[in-house]
């Protein structure tokens, strides 16, 4: 190799050299701005799920200690009015279906031919957690709670999203039940993405009891009509077991109406579960 041809080779390979380092240079991320609470807490409500209808098919994955279970399903909401399930394994018969209304759960097992209906103290119970229906709309959805309201927060950056932490989340009174404890008070973490402004994760607990805990890690969205829907969700519920429920939605409809058929047949036996929290 000549010397004119090596000094070409050197000049080729320190351009390519310094157009690396500035590509490179180019895709670090730039510090996070400092905002407050208000601008965040705005920002991700900008954002969130507006319809009146939704339909989704999903696959779960549930785990429960060392038992692994793996699902397909659908689900048809209602906004702020309800929630209908149903489950299948792979066969594609249908094994279960729920009904989750603003004051009352239905579940009904078509393959032991049972059911349950009752208030959400039959869910508290059987997963040892705090949930009713605004918190599981919201977790479905990756939006905000709906029914509680806002006091004693604060926003921080962390680990590259903003987060914010509302300290006390009480039920709005015009949404408490006959019978319901209003004093439950609830601790909410929630890590917003920097960019799009839609939860990453969100961590809800009830005040002072850090032995019940309920997480959400959203790790994917997708566009539908305009609007970024949970793909990738994972629920971890930390209490006396743990659980954990890994979801990926599939084909996702918004704003056509929709049926919420739910008969139980006269021959199915009804369980009693009694509360043991």
């Amino acid at each position: 190799m000549n010397r004119k041809t090596a000094l070409f080779l050197l000049l080729i390979a320190g351009s390519l050299l310094i157009s690396s380092c500035k590509s490179t240079r180019s895709v670090l991320k730039k510090p996070l701005k400092e905002y407050g609470f208000d601008y965040l807490y705005n920002k991700m409500i900008e954002n969130q799920v507006d319809f009146s209808y939704l339909s989704a098919k999903f696959n779960v994955v549930y785990y429960q200690g060392k038992k692994k279970t793996e699902l397909r399903g659908q689900f048809r909401i209602k906004k702020d009015s309800l929630i209908w399930i149903t489950l299948s394994p792979a066969l594609g018969i249908e094994a279960a279906r729920i009904s989750l209304s603003d004051d009352s759960v239905k579940f009904m097992n078509r393959l032991n031919k049972t059911y349950f209906s009752g208030a959400y103290s039959l869910i508290d119970s059987i997963l040892n957690t705090t949930l009713d229906y605004s918190i599981m709309e919201a977790m479905i959805l990756g939006n905000d709670l709906t029914q509680y309201d806002v006091s004693k927060f604060k926003s921080s950056i962390d680990g590259g999203l903003y987060r914010i932490t509302i300290q006390e989340r009480r039920k709005i009174k015009r949404y408490l039940k006959s019978g319901e404890v209003s004093s439950k008070v609830l601790v909410q973490n929630i890590w917003l993405d920097p960019e799009l402004f839609k939860i990453k994760k969100v961590v809800l607990k009830e005040l002072g009891d850090d032995n019940r805990k309920l997480q959400v890690i959203y790790d994917q969205y997708h566009e539908v009509n305009g609007m970024l829907l949970p793909e990738i969700m994972h629920i971890i519920i930390s209490s006396g077991t743990s659980i954990e429920i890994n979801l990926r939605f599939g084909k996702t409809v918004v704003d056509q109406p929709l049926r919420y058929p739910f008969t139980i047949p006269k021959k199915y036996e009804q369980l009693i579960i009694t509360s043991h929290k």
